[in-house]
Formats: C-alpha cells, structure tokens, sequence
C-alpha cells in the first residue's frame, strides 16, 4: 500500500486521523464488493485542512484509491465513497478519457492525472 500526497505539503495528526478514517472507508466499499484491495492512494491535503482548520468533509474528492488492476477507482470526499468502474487501466486513458472522468464524476482533473502518472 502506497499513500501519496497531492502536494508536498505534511498533514497535521488530525488531518492524517481523517486519511485514515477515509481511507477505512474505502476499505469498507471494497471488503462489500469482495474486490481487490487498493494498493494506491492519493490524498489531497488542502482538502483535509485549510489554514490551520480541520474539514470534517471537503467539498471535492480528497482521497482517490486504486489497485494494481487499475480499472476501478474509488473516491471519498469525507462525507460520501463511491467507485468508478473504468473501460480500462487508469494508467492507460487518454487525456480526453480522463477529461471525461472528471467532468462525469465530478473528480479534479490534475487529481485523475497524478493517480495515473503514479498508476502500476
């Protein structure tokens, strides 16, 4: 399992209490689908928390997780975790692909684009 921040920025313990809580949650959905489990995270710390103040729920994304197949990823925004089944590897979508995933769920682009940069 790999956690990777979006930006470099270090998460406070509160913060990093929330990744685990979602990250569990996620782990939720995936244990309910008898799915594969996500060896690839990607959290976003600026929707965890902003200037020193800890969100509860953020109002994007924040944690996107998927595993080594590649063509299911999960997302949690604090609040609600869902997934989206892919026509094929994460890795392997064109950007227009990804454009379209955004757009359809709602997920930010650059966030889709490093999950598939760092894609196995």
């Amino acid at each position: 399992m790999k956690l990777v921040l979006f930006t470099e920025r270090p998460l406070s313990s509160e913060a990093n209490d929330l990744v685990q809580f979602d990250m569990d949650s996620i782990r939720q959905i995936v244990a309910a689908r008898h799915g594969e489990a996500p060896e690839l995270w990607l959290a976003d710390p600026d929707q965890y928390e902003r200037n020193g103040r800890i969100l509860r729920d953020s109002t994007s994304p924040r944690l996107l997780a998927c595993c080594s197949e590649g063509k299911t990823l999960y997302v949690t925004d604090g609040c609600n975790s869902c997934t989206h089944e892919l026509k094929a590897r994460l890795m392997s979508l064109s950007a227009s692909q990804l454009q379209g995933l955004a757009e359809e769920s709602g997920i930010r682009i650059e966030l889709l684009q490093k999950l598939a940069v760092l894609a196995p």
